[in-house]
């Protein structure tokens, strides 16, 4: 999850004219887990924009997935990952291929396995060093989920 403080917030929602949006300096986040950064397309009318969303969980990007439609969509993922999950001594942020669900032959507990170009793949689940693990389904993929135009 992603948090903010209040002076970190610019004004540019009332410069602009619309209150409802509000701009951070930063946001800061508070526990090592992976996250998403992810471009995300807007078609109105004739206008298409890009922005770029920091997604912090699996079930906030599987929202947003299901959100995409003929006029938004994805058109590409990274995962950023801490150290002490890709095995590195710091973050690093690589192009998404895949993210399953991981379940856990023996106790049926959950968690997630990441696939990142160049064939590395990262787990969270609890028992990420044992053979066990079974997919129980995908819930991302880049050749389902992407969309160039």
């Amino acid at each position: 999850m992603f948090m903010t403080y209040r002076h970190a917030e610019l004004p540019l929602g009332k410069l602009f004219g619309d209150t409802r949006v509000q701009h951070w300096q930063f946001v800061e986040q508070d526990v090592h887990w992976p996250w998403f950064y992810i471009e995300f397309i807007r078609e109105e009318g004739d206008d298409r924009m890009s922005s770029m969303l920091m997604i912090p969980s699996v079930p906030a990007l599987q929202r947003l997935l299901d959100e995409q439609d003929d006029h938004s969509w994805l058109a590409q993922a990274l995962l950023v990952s801490p150290g002490h999950l890709n095995g590195s001594q710091r973050w690093m942020m690589e192009p998404l291929v895949e993210v399953s669900v991981a379940v856990d032959e023996k106790d049926d507990n959950l968690g997630y396995v990441y696939k990142v170009e160049g064939g590395r793949s990262y787990s969270t689940h609890p028992c990420s060093k044992q053979a066990d693990l079974r997919t129980s389904h995908v819930v991302f993929s880049a050749s389902n989920h992407y969309r160039s135009s």
